[in-house]
């Protein structure tokens, strides 16, 4: 699972600069922010992480009103926070969200279960770092493939749908759930590589 996350990253990044060359133009008028190009990567990433909700700059407000900028998790229940990004669009970063990612987004009781930070300062310009639940850390850069977006039909989304729900009124078949919900993933995954 965890090589198809970092796929997944590193394809979501470069289907953003596919389909948006001109996201880094500016204008007289325009300058593009954090919080735009948070919106378009996170837009680029739900393609693949289609099974669960998705929410940009949301307040966390036990933890000082920090809000991390893209979170992939189903909302009301911590069982599934699944990635959380901190984005940055600065070459210089000192990557002081890495920091927070880890301390803050996947500690108790959050508990995220990846962590990515990611730099973007142009097209094709970037620095990525995927973070597993237990320290493990993975340049997003170093021997990731290309995976291509699923075509996922609304059979695929409802088995989803009634594991993640399921799962949600029992806390007995939580555990049970999440590992098929992984099964269904890699399983969504291997036509076309070996997750």
């Amino acid at each position: 699972m965890n090589n198809l996350i970092k796929d997944i990253i590193y394809s979501s990044i470069k289907n953003l600069f596919k389909n948006q060359p001109e996201i880094f133009v500016n204008t007289d008028q325009t300058n593009l922010t954090e919080w735009n190009l948070s919106h378009h990567l996170s837009n680029e990433i739900k393609r693949y992480i289609f099974w669960l909700d998705n929410d940009l700059d949301v307040t966390k407000r036990n933890y000082r009103n920090n809000r991390p900028d893209i979170i992939f998790h189903r909302r009301q229940v911590n069982a599934f926070n699944f990635l959380v990004v901190e984005l940055k669009k600065s070459r210089y970063d000192n990557q002081s969200d890495v920091k927070k990612i880890k301390e803050d987004w996947m500690s108790e009781p959050l508990d995220y279960r990846y962590g990515a930070y990611i730099n973007i300062w142009g097209v094709d310009k970037y620095k990525a770092i995927l973070f597993e639940k237990g320290g493990k850390e993975y340049d997003v850069n170093e021997l990731c493939n290309y995976v291509p977006v699923p075509n996922i039909n609304n059979k695929m989304l409802l088995q989803y749908k009634e594991l993640i729900d399921e799962s949600m009124s029992n806390d007995l078949k939580l555990k049970k759930h999440i590992t098929l919900i992984d099964s269904l993933i890699s399983n969504t995954y291997a036509k076309d590589n070996s997750y």
